[in-house]
Protein backbone atom coordinates (compact mmCIF):
# COMPACT_ATOMS: atom_id res chain seq x y z
CA UNK A 1 0.00 0.00 0.00
CA UNK A 2 1.49 3.31 -1.07
CA UNK A 3 2.19 5.96 1.60
CA UNK A 4 -0.29 8.86 1.01
CA UNK A 5 1.63 11.94 -0.05
CA UNK A 6 1.39 15.71 0.28
CA UNK A 7 0.03 17.93 -2.36
CA UNK A 8 2.58 20.97 -2.34
CA UNK A 9 1.15 22.60 -5.71
CA UNK A 10 -2.82 22.68 -5.13
CA UNK A 11 -4.43 24.33 -8.09
CA UNK A 12 -7.65 25.81 -7.91
CA UNK A 13 -9.87 28.08 -10.43
CA UNK A 14 -10.69 30.97 -8.63
CA UNK A 15 -7.99 33.03 -6.23
CA UNK A 16 -11.01 33.69 -4.03
CA UNK A 17 -12.80 30.63 -2.08
CA UNK A 18 -15.95 31.26 -0.43
CA UNK A 19 -17.94 28.32 1.66
CA UNK A 20 -19.62 26.56 -0.01
CA UNK A 21 -17.66 26.32 -3.21
CA UNK A 22 -17.05 23.16 -5.00
CA UNK A 23 -13.16 23.68 -4.34
CA UNK A 24 -13.63 25.47 -0.54
CA UNK A 25 -13.26 22.23 1.48
CA UNK A 26 -10.42 20.39 -0.74
CA UNK A 27 -8.41 23.96 -0.40
CA UNK A 28 -9.40 24.07 3.07
CA UNK A 29 -8.15 20.61 4.14
CA UNK A 30 -4.94 20.84 1.75
CA UNK A 31 -3.21 18.03 3.22
CA UNK A 32 -3.85 14.22 4.21
CA UNK A 33 -4.02 15.19 8.32
CA UNK A 34 -7.36 15.88 8.94
CA UNK A 35 -8.57 19.42 9.16
CA UNK A 36 -10.11 20.83 12.29
CA UNK A 37 -13.73 21.61 12.38
CA UNK A 38 -13.47 25.07 11.85
CA UNK A 39 -14.50 26.84 8.63
CA UNK A 40 -13.08 30.45 7.61
CA UNK A 41 -15.62 32.32 5.95
CA UNK A 42 -13.42 33.23 2.67
CA UNK A 43 -9.85 31.85 1.47
CA UNK A 44 -7.88 34.12 -0.13
CA UNK A 45 -5.53 32.13 -2.85
CA UNK A 46 -2.90 35.48 -3.27
CA UNK A 47 -0.41 35.57 -5.88
CA UNK A 48 1.47 39.05 -4.95
CA UNK A 49 1.72 41.66 -1.63
CA UNK A 50 -1.43 43.40 -3.44
CA UNK A 51 -3.57 40.76 -3.24
CA UNK A 52 -2.65 40.23 0.54
CA UNK A 53 -3.73 43.72 0.94
CA UNK A 54 -7.05 42.87 -0.58
CA UNK A 55 -7.19 40.19 1.73
CA UNK A 56 -6.67 42.33 4.78
CA UNK A 57 -8.94 45.12 3.56
CA UNK A 58 -11.58 42.33 3.42
CA UNK A 59 -11.25 41.58 6.96
CA UNK A 60 -11.16 45.25 8.02
CA UNK A 61 -14.70 45.10 5.81
CA UNK A 62 -16.15 42.09 7.36
CA UNK A 63 -15.01 42.94 10.98
CA UNK A 64 -13.40 39.74 11.28
CA UNK A 65 -9.72 38.51 11.78
CA UNK A 66 -6.92 36.99 9.45
CA UNK A 67 -5.10 33.93 9.34
CA UNK A 68 -2.21 32.68 7.38
CA UNK A 69 -1.01 29.30 5.63
CA UNK A 70 1.89 28.54 4.28
CA UNK A 71 2.08 24.95 4.04
CA UNK A 72 -0.74 23.63 6.13
CA UNK A 73 1.78 21.63 7.73
CA UNK A 74 1.21 21.95 11.08
CA UNK A 75 -0.27 18.92 12.97
CA UNK A 76 -2.92 20.87 14.80
CA UNK A 77 -4.11 22.72 11.61
CA UNK A 78 -4.04 26.03 13.69
CA UNK A 79 -4.27 28.46 10.82
CA UNK A 80 -8.51 27.50 10.66
CA UNK A 81 -10.24 29.94 12.27
CA UNK A 82 -13.94 29.98 12.14
CA UNK A 83 -15.51 32.65 10.30
CA UNK A 84 -11.68 34.63 9.40
CA UNK A 85 -9.52 35.19 6.40
CA UNK A 86 -7.30 32.64 5.87
CA UNK A 87 -4.67 33.72 3.01
CA UNK A 88 -2.93 31.13 1.70
CA UNK A 89 0.57 31.81 0.22
CA UNK A 90 0.58 28.56 -1.99
CA UNK A 91 0.91 30.82 -5.04
CA UNK A 92 2.97 33.72 -3.93
CA UNK A 93 6.38 34.23 -5.07
CA UNK A 94 7.21 30.32 -5.42
CA UNK A 95 10.54 30.42 -7.01
CA UNK A 96 14.23 30.12 -5.19
CA UNK A 97 16.91 32.69 -5.98
CA UNK A 98 20.59 32.92 -6.08
CA UNK A 99 22.36 36.02 -6.16
CA UNK A 100 26.16 34.90 -6.80
CA UNK A 101 26.98 38.95 -5.82
CA UNK A 102 25.79 38.45 -2.26
CA UNK A 103 26.05 34.82 -1.71
CA UNK A 104 22.18 34.58 -0.65
CA UNK A 105 19.47 32.89 -1.10
CA UNK A 106 15.57 34.33 -1.61
CA UNK A 107 12.18 32.27 -1.91
CA UNK A 108 8.49 32.79 -1.23
CA UNK A 109 6.69 31.77 1.91
CA UNK A 110 5.46 28.64 0.63
CA UNK A 111 8.86 27.32 -0.80
CA UNK A 112 9.42 24.05 0.40
CA UNK A 113 12.17 22.84 2.29
CA UNK A 114 12.61 20.35 -0.76
CA UNK A 115 12.64 23.49 -2.92
CA UNK A 116 14.99 25.08 -1.78
CA UNK A 117 17.43 22.01 -0.79
CA UNK A 118 17.32 21.81 -4.67
CA UNK A 119 18.65 25.39 -5.74
CA UNK A 120 21.51 24.64 -2.76
CA UNK A 121 22.72 21.86 -3.98
CA UNK A 122 22.91 23.68 -7.22
CA UNK A 123 24.81 26.15 -6.27
CA UNK A 124 27.20 24.51 -4.00
CA UNK A 125 26.09 26.51 -1.01
CA UNK A 126 24.55 25.33 2.32
CA UNK A 127 21.45 26.98 4.07
CA UNK A 128 20.18 25.51 7.51
CA UNK A 129 17.33 23.75 6.26
CA UNK A 130 15.23 21.46 8.13
CA UNK A 131 14.03 18.00 8.40
CA UNK A 132 11.33 17.62 6.31
CA UNK A 133 10.85 18.18 3.10
CA UNK A 134 7.16 19.48 2.67
CA UNK A 135 7.73 21.91 5.48
CA UNK A 136 6.91 25.33 4.05
CA UNK A 137 10.21 28.11 4.67
CA UNK A 138 7.35 30.46 6.39
CA UNK A 139 6.31 28.32 8.98
CA UNK A 140 10.12 26.90 9.46
CA UNK A 141 11.65 30.26 9.63
CA UNK A 142 8.98 32.11 11.87
CA UNK A 143 9.00 29.11 14.20
CA UNK A 144 12.95 29.54 14.80
CA UNK A 145 13.95 27.11 12.51
CA UNK A 146 15.21 23.71 13.74
CA UNK A 147 17.53 23.55 11.23
CA UNK A 148 20.84 20.72 10.14
CA UNK A 149 23.59 21.67 12.34
CA UNK A 150 21.59 23.98 14.76
CA UNK A 151 23.54 22.77 17.72
CA UNK A 152 26.99 25.03 16.19
CA UNK A 153 25.60 27.24 13.44
CA UNK A 154 22.29 28.19 15.44
CA UNK A 155 18.42 28.57 14.35
CA UNK A 156 17.39 28.95 11.04
CA UNK A 157 16.20 31.94 11.79
CA UNK A 158 19.75 33.62 12.62
CA UNK A 159 20.46 33.41 8.66
CA UNK A 160 17.71 35.60 7.61
CA UNK A 161 18.49 38.57 6.41
CA UNK A 162 15.75 40.56 5.51
CA UNK A 163 11.79 39.87 4.66
CA UNK A 164 8.97 41.68 2.82
CA UNK A 165 6.25 41.88 5.20
CA UNK A 166 2.45 43.36 4.50
CA UNK A 167 2.13 44.67 7.50
CA UNK A 168 -2.11 44.31 8.82
CA UNK A 169 -2.56 48.55 7.01
CA UNK A 170 -1.69 46.65 3.87
CA UNK A 171 1.74 48.51 3.52
CA UNK A 172 4.29 46.46 2.26
CA UNK A 173 7.89 47.22 4.45
CA UNK A 174 11.20 45.88 4.00
CA UNK A 175 12.69 44.70 7.29
CA UNK A 176 15.98 43.91 8.33
CA UNK A 177 18.39 44.85 11.34
CA UNK A 178 18.73 48.43 10.06
CA UNK A 179 15.34 48.84 8.71
CA UNK A 180 11.87 47.96 11.02
CA UNK A 181 14.49 46.21 13.28
CA UNK A 182 11.50 45.95 15.85
CA UNK A 183 9.41 44.10 13.32
CA UNK A 184 12.33 42.28 11.97
CA UNK A 185 13.17 40.81 15.75
CA UNK A 186 9.61 39.98 15.90
CA UNK A 187 8.91 38.00 13.54
CA UNK A 188 11.66 35.10 14.19
CA UNK A 189 10.33 33.00 16.62
CA UNK A 190 6.83 33.91 17.02
CA UNK A 191 5.48 31.55 14.93
CA UNK A 192 1.60 31.41 14.58
CA UNK A 193 1.65 34.99 16.86
CA UNK A 194 3.00 36.91 14.00
CA UNK A 195 0.53 40.15 13.24
CA UNK A 196 1.85 40.23 9.31
CA UNK A 197 2.05 38.33 6.05
CA UNK A 198 5.58 37.43 5.23
CA UNK A 199 5.75 37.63 1.39
CA UNK A 200 9.14 37.18 0.87
CA UNK A 201 12.64 35.88 2.65
CA UNK A 202 16.62 36.84 2.36
CA UNK A 203 19.23 34.40 3.75
CA UNK A 204 22.87 34.04 3.95
CA UNK A 205 24.61 31.00 2.91
CA UNK A 206 27.72 28.90 3.47
CA UNK A 207 29.86 26.74 1.14
CA UNK A 208 28.75 23.61 1.03
CA UNK A 209 30.58 20.37 2.16
CA UNK A 210 29.33 17.00 1.95
CA UNK A 211 26.78 15.57 4.44
CA UNK A 212 27.41 12.02 6.21
CA UNK A 213 24.80 10.15 8.12
CA UNK A 214 25.13 7.10 10.52
CA UNK A 215 22.08 5.18 12.09
CA UNK A 216 21.73 2.85 15.24
CA UNK A 217 18.58 0.58 16.42
CA UNK A 218 17.61 -0.30 19.27
CA UNK A 219 14.82 -2.04 20.57
CA UNK A 220 13.45 -0.34 23.53
CA UNK A 221 10.87 -0.62 26.57
CA UNK A 222 10.07 -0.49 30.14
CA UNK A 223 13.13 -2.18 31.69
CA UNK A 224 15.94 -1.05 29.55
CA UNK A 225 14.78 2.53 29.14
CA UNK A 226 16.85 4.93 31.45
CA UNK A 227 19.73 2.54 30.14
CA UNK A 228 19.29 3.35 26.53
CA UNK A 229 18.58 6.86 26.88
CA UNK A 230 21.14 8.13 28.89
CA UNK A 231 23.86 6.07 26.57
CA UNK A 232 22.19 8.01 23.96
CA UNK A 233 22.07 11.08 25.03
CA UNK A 234 25.18 11.24 26.89
CA UNK A 235 26.94 10.07 23.70
CA UNK A 236 25.34 12.95 21.77
CA UNK A 237 26.58 15.32 24.37
CA UNK A 238 29.91 13.91 24.43
CA UNK A 239 30.03 14.48 20.52
CA UNK A 240 31.30 18.04 19.38
CA UNK A 241 28.68 20.44 18.45
CA UNK A 242 30.63 21.75 15.30
CA UNK A 243 28.69 21.03 12.38
CA UNK A 244 27.08 17.82 13.88
CA UNK A 245 23.55 17.09 13.86
CA UNK A 246 21.74 14.43 16.40
CA UNK A 247 18.16 12.81 16.01
CA UNK A 248 16.14 10.23 18.04
CA UNK A 249 12.96 8.66 17.37
CA UNK A 250 10.83 6.16 18.77
CA UNK A 251 7.60 4.26 17.25
CA UNK A 252 6.39 1.10 16.84
CA UNK A 253 8.30 -1.98 14.84
CA UNK A 254 5.98 -1.33 11.65
CA UNK A 255 6.02 -5.21 10.98
CA UNK A 256 2.70 -5.37 8.83
CA UNK A 257 3.08 -2.43 6.37
CA UNK A 258 -0.86 -3.51 5.09
CA UNK A 259 -1.75 -2.54 8.98
CA UNK A 260 -4.78 -0.20 9.42
CA UNK A 261 -6.59 1.09 12.45
CA UNK A 262 -5.15 2.45 15.67
CA UNK A 263 -4.80 -0.51 17.31
CA UNK A 264 -1.63 -1.16 18.70
CA UNK A 265 -1.03 -4.60 17.84
CA UNK A 266 -0.75 -7.64 20.16
CA UNK A 267 3.30 -7.95 21.15
CA UNK A 268 4.47 -4.58 19.42
CA UNK A 269 7.94 -3.82 20.34
CA UNK A 270 9.29 0.06 20.20
CA UNK A 271 12.32 0.79 18.33
CA UNK A 272 15.12 3.74 19.10
CA UNK A 273 16.59 4.54 15.99
CA UNK A 274 19.43 7.10 16.49
CA UNK A 275 19.86 9.65 12.77
CA UNK A 276 23.26 10.90 12.95
CA UNK A 277 24.51 13.35 10.23
CA UNK A 278 27.74 15.61 10.34
CA UNK A 279 29.50 18.22 7.52
CA UNK A 280 32.82 16.89 7.33
CA UNK A 281 35.21 16.83 3.67
CA UNK A 282 36.21 13.28 4.30
CA UNK A 283 34.71 10.08 5.68
CA UNK A 284 38.12 9.53 8.83
CA UNK A 285 36.52 12.88 9.87
CA UNK A 286 33.07 12.14 9.80
CA UNK A 287 33.97 8.72 11.66
CA UNK A 288 35.52 11.11 14.26
CA UNK A 289 32.76 13.40 14.69
CA UNK A 290 30.25 11.09 15.56
CA UNK A 291 32.59 8.47 17.28
CA UNK A 292 31.19 8.80 20.45
CA UNK A 293 28.50 6.41 19.56
CA UNK A 294 31.10 3.24 19.08
CA UNK A 295 31.29 2.67 22.80
CA UNK A 296 28.14 0.22 22.72
CA UNK A 297 28.70 -2.23 24.58
CA UNK A 298 26.39 -1.30 27.84
CA UNK A 299 23.66 -0.99 25.36
CA UNK A 300 24.94 -3.99 23.18
CA UNK A 301 22.02 -6.45 23.92
CA UNK A 302 19.56 -3.87 22.62
CA UNK A 303 21.02 -3.76 19.57
CA UNK A 304 19.24 -4.12 16.25
CA UNK A 305 21.14 -2.90 13.74
CA UNK A 306 24.01 -0.51 13.38
CA UNK A 307 25.05 1.11 9.91
CA UNK A 308 28.64 2.36 9.27
CA UNK A 309 29.12 6.57 8.69
CA UNK A 310 28.22 6.70 5.17
CA UNK A 311 27.97 9.74 2.49
CA UNK A 312 24.81 11.19 1.24
CA UNK A 313 22.64 14.08 0.30
CA UNK A 314 20.32 15.93 1.80
CA UNK A 315 17.63 15.34 -0.57
CA UNK A 316 17.95 11.24 -0.20
CA UNK A 317 18.12 12.17 3.57
CA UNK A 318 14.46 14.15 2.84
CA UNK A 319 13.22 11.73 0.45
CA UNK A 320 12.34 9.85 3.59
CA UNK A 321 9.73 12.07 4.67
CA UNK A 322 8.00 12.84 1.71
CA UNK A 323 4.59 10.34 2.99
CA UNK A 324 1.68 12.67 5.04
CA UNK A 325 -0.09 10.15 7.75
CA UNK A 326 -2.78 9.34 5.30
CA UNK A 327 -6.58 10.46 4.44
CA UNK A 328 -8.61 11.62 8.26
CA UNK A 329 -5.72 11.00 10.42
CA UNK A 330 -5.94 13.12 12.79
CA UNK A 331 -2.27 14.28 14.40
CA UNK A 332 -1.78 15.84 17.46
CA UNK A 333 1.93 17.48 18.44
CA UNK A 334 3.13 17.91 22.28
CA UNK A 335 6.45 19.19 23.42
CA UNK A 336 8.24 20.43 26.21
CA UNK A 337 12.40 21.90 25.69
CA UNK A 338 14.31 20.68 28.29
CA UNK A 339 15.26 22.59 31.49
CA UNK A 340 19.12 22.77 31.43
CA UNK A 341 19.34 22.86 34.88
CA UNK A 342 17.86 18.88 35.61
CA UNK A 343 19.36 15.88 35.87
CA UNK A 344 19.27 13.28 33.42
CA UNK A 345 17.69 10.72 35.51
CA UNK A 346 15.30 13.41 36.55
CA UNK A 347 14.04 14.19 33.07
CA UNK A 348 14.13 10.81 31.74
CA UNK A 349 12.48 9.64 34.89
CA UNK A 350 9.63 12.37 34.37
CA UNK A 351 9.11 12.08 30.43
CA UNK A 352 8.75 8.02 30.76
CA UNK A 353 5.13 7.59 30.39
CA UNK A 354 5.34 10.58 27.22
CA UNK A 355 8.12 8.84 25.52
CA UNK A 356 7.50 5.15 26.11
CA UNK A 357 3.02 4.83 26.55
CA UNK A 358 2.58 5.62 23.02
CA UNK A 359 -1.36 5.29 22.53
CA UNK A 360 -1.63 4.06 18.97
CA UNK A 361 -0.21 2.24 16.29
CA UNK A 362 1.37 5.21 14.19
CA UNK A 363 1.55 7.45 17.29
CA UNK A 364 5.93 8.39 17.61
CA UNK A 365 8.17 10.50 19.51
CA UNK A 366 11.01 12.78 18.64
CA UNK A 367 14.42 13.88 20.50
CA UNK A 368 16.85 16.34 18.96
CA UNK A 369 19.91 17.72 20.60
CA UNK A 370 19.49 21.84 20.00
CA UNK A 371 22.33 22.50 22.24
CA UNK A 372 21.06 26.12 22.19
CA UNK A 373 21.00 29.54 24.14
CA UNK A 374 18.94 31.99 21.55
CA UNK A 375 20.26 35.94 22.14
CA UNK A 376 16.83 37.32 23.50
CA UNK A 377 18.70 40.58 21.83
CA UNK A 378 18.79 39.30 18.73
CA UNK A 379 14.90 37.63 17.70
CA UNK A 380 12.07 36.75 20.03
CA UNK A 381 12.90 33.01 20.37
CA UNK A 382 14.51 33.18 23.27
CA UNK A 383 13.96 29.81 25.50
CA UNK A 384 17.05 27.84 26.00
CA UNK A 385 16.76 24.95 23.83
CA UNK A 386 18.88 22.35 24.88
CA UNK A 387 16.67 18.49 24.30
CA UNK A 388 13.84 18.83 21.98
CA UNK A 389 11.22 16.30 23.07
CA UNK A 390 8.04 15.67 21.13
CA UNK A 391 5.56 12.94 21.43
CA UNK A 392 2.91 12.92 17.76
CA UNK A 393 0.00 11.06 18.71
CA UNK A 394 -1.40 10.04 15.59
CA UNK A 395 -5.15 8.74 15.11
CA UNK A 396 -8.17 7.77 12.48
CA UNK A 397 -11.04 7.39 14.86
CA UNK A 398 -12.66 10.43 15.64
CA UNK A 399 -14.60 8.28 18.78
CA UNK A 400 -11.08 8.33 20.31
CA UNK A 401 -10.23 11.90 20.58
CA UNK A 402 -11.60 12.44 23.85
CA UNK A 403 -9.29 9.58 25.68
CA UNK A 404 -6.53 10.33 23.73
CA UNK A 405 -6.65 14.09 24.71
CA UNK A 406 -6.90 13.24 28.55
CA UNK A 407 -3.88 10.68 27.74
CA UNK A 408 -1.91 13.44 26.42
CA UNK A 409 -2.76 15.97 28.66
CA UNK A 410 -1.78 13.62 31.75
CA UNK A 411 1.57 12.86 30.46
CA UNK A 412 2.30 16.88 29.39
CA UNK A 413 1.46 18.22 32.69
CA UNK A 414 3.67 15.94 33.98
CA UNK A 415 6.46 17.08 31.78
CA UNK A 416 6.05 20.86 32.57
CA UNK A 417 8.34 20.11 35.82
CA UNK A 418 11.22 19.57 33.56
CA UNK A 419 10.90 21.98 30.91
CA UNK A 420 11.74 25.71 30.43
CA UNK A 421 9.14 25.42 27.85
CA UNK A 422 7.94 24.26 24.44
CA UNK A 423 8.49 24.90 20.71
CA UNK A 424 5.96 27.92 19.12
CA UNK A 425 5.23 25.35 16.29
CA UNK A 426 3.50 22.65 19.07
CA UNK A 427 1.03 25.35 20.59
CA UNK A 428 -2.28 24.43 19.66
CA UNK A 429 -4.60 27.72 20.20
CA UNK A 430 -7.37 25.34 20.50
CA UNK A 431 -6.60 23.56 22.96
CA UNK A 432 -4.77 25.15 25.69
CA UNK A 433 -4.92 22.72 28.73
CA UNK A 434 -1.54 21.76 27.40
CA UNK A 435 0.16 24.73 25.98
CA UNK A 436 3.31 26.13 27.64
CA UNK A 437 5.35 29.37 27.53
CA UNK A 438 6.85 29.48 24.27
CA UNK A 439 9.51 33.01 24.85
CA UNK A 440 10.77 34.36 28.24
CA UNK A 441 8.87 36.52 30.06
CA UNK A 442 11.02 39.62 28.77
CA UNK A 443 10.48 38.60 25.17
CA UNK A 444 6.88 38.13 25.67
CA UNK A 445 6.49 41.87 27.13
CA UNK A 446 8.72 43.55 24.30
CA UNK A 447 6.85 41.40 21.80
CA UNK A 448 3.00 42.89 23.54
CA UNK A 449 4.91 46.41 23.30
CA UNK A 450 5.70 45.83 19.62
CA UNK A 451 3.04 44.40 18.44
CA UNK A 452 0.57 46.44 20.12
CA UNK A 453 2.33 49.35 17.70
CA UNK A 454 1.49 47.66 14.62
CA UNK A 455 -1.36 45.50 15.53
CA UNK A 456 -3.74 48.19 17.48
CA UNK A 457 -6.22 46.97 15.61
CA UNK A 458 -5.92 42.89 16.44
CA UNK A 459 -6.54 41.70 13.08
CA UNK A 460 -4.09 39.21 14.28
CA UNK A 461 -4.76 38.26 17.58
CA UNK A 462 -2.90 35.20 17.85
CA UNK A 463 -0.66 36.45 20.19
CA UNK A 464 -3.10 35.87 22.96
CA UNK A 465 -2.29 32.50 22.87
CA UNK A 466 1.65 32.84 23.84
CA UNK A 467 -0.28 35.09 26.80
CA UNK A 468 -2.64 32.78 28.01
CA UNK A 469 -0.19 29.76 27.62
CA UNK A 470 2.03 31.85 30.01
CA UNK A 471 -0.31 32.11 33.07
CA UNK A 472 -1.54 28.05 32.05
CA UNK A 473 1.80 26.84 32.75
CA UNK A 474 2.44 28.88 35.90
CA UNK A 475 -1.02 27.69 36.85
CA UNK A 476 0.33 23.66 36.23
CA UNK A 477 3.98 24.49 37.72
CA UNK A 478 2.13 25.83 40.68
CA UNK A 479 -0.04 22.74 41.02
CA UNK A 480 3.12 20.04 40.14
CA UNK A 481 5.50 22.12 42.51
CA UNK A 482 3.75 23.78 45.19
CA UNK A 483 3.17 27.45 46.48
CA UNK A 484 6.88 27.95 47.05
CA UNK A 485 7.95 27.30 43.63
CA UNK A 486 5.08 29.05 41.78
CA UNK A 487 5.87 32.26 44.60
CA UNK A 488 9.52 32.11 42.63
CA UNK A 489 8.81 31.98 39.40
CA UNK A 490 7.05 35.14 40.35
CA UNK A 491 9.52 36.93 42.02
CA UNK A 492 12.08 35.79 38.81
CA UNK A 493 9.46 37.71 36.96
CA UNK A 494 9.84 40.64 38.26
CA UNK A 495 7.95 43.84 36.29
CA UNK A 496 7.57 41.54 33.31
CA UNK A 497 4.78 39.59 35.23
CA UNK A 498 2.66 42.93 35.78
CA UNK A 499 2.63 43.55 32.14
CA UNK A 500 1.99 39.98 31.23
CA UNK A 501 -0.88 39.87 33.70
CA UNK A 502 -2.54 42.37 32.21
CA UNK A 503 -2.11 41.49 29.06
CA UNK A 504 -3.84 38.06 30.13
CA UNK A 505 -6.49 39.69 31.30
CA UNK A 506 -7.12 41.62 27.88
CA UNK A 507 -6.50 38.48 26.10
CA UNK A 508 -9.09 36.43 27.76
CA UNK A 509 -11.75 39.17 27.35
CA UNK A 510 -10.64 40.09 23.69
CA UNK A 511 -12.56 38.75 20.12
CA UNK A 512 -13.60 35.05 20.18
CA UNK A 513 -11.81 34.55 16.81
CA UNK A 514 -7.92 33.63 16.94
CA UNK A 515 -5.93 33.63 14.06
CA UNK A 516 -2.56 32.19 13.35
CA UNK A 517 -0.59 33.55 10.81
CA UNK A 518 1.53 30.13 9.52
CA UNK A 519 1.79 26.75 9.80
CA UNK A 520 4.55 24.90 10.42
Amino acid sequence: MAPPEYITHPEYSSKVLVRGDPEYERCREMNPSAAGPRYPREIHLVESPADVQKALNRATELGTTVSVRSSGHAAQSPYLVQDGILIDTTNLNRRVDYDEATTQISFGPSCRISEVTEKLSEVGRFFPIGHAPTVAMAGYLLGGGQGFFMRSLGAAATFVTRMEIVLPTGETVLADREHYPDLFWAARGSGLGFFGVVTRFWGKTIPAKNPWQRTLQFEINHDNYETLLTWAIEAGRATPKEHTDLNMAIAYAQDDVDATGDEVPPGARLHLTLLLYCYADTESEAQTMLGAYDQVDEVQDFMLDKQPVQKCTFEEVLAAGEAGPGPGTRVHNNSIFSDPGCSLPRLLETMKPALLDLPTRQSNVYIYHCDQRPDENEMVMSLPQDLYLMTATIWTDPKRESGLRQHIRERYERALSVAVGMFVVDLDPNWEEVNARVITDTALQKFLHVRENYDPQGLFPSYKAFVRADRNVRGLKGTLNGAANEAADRAAAGTARDALEAAANAAVTGPANAAVNVSA
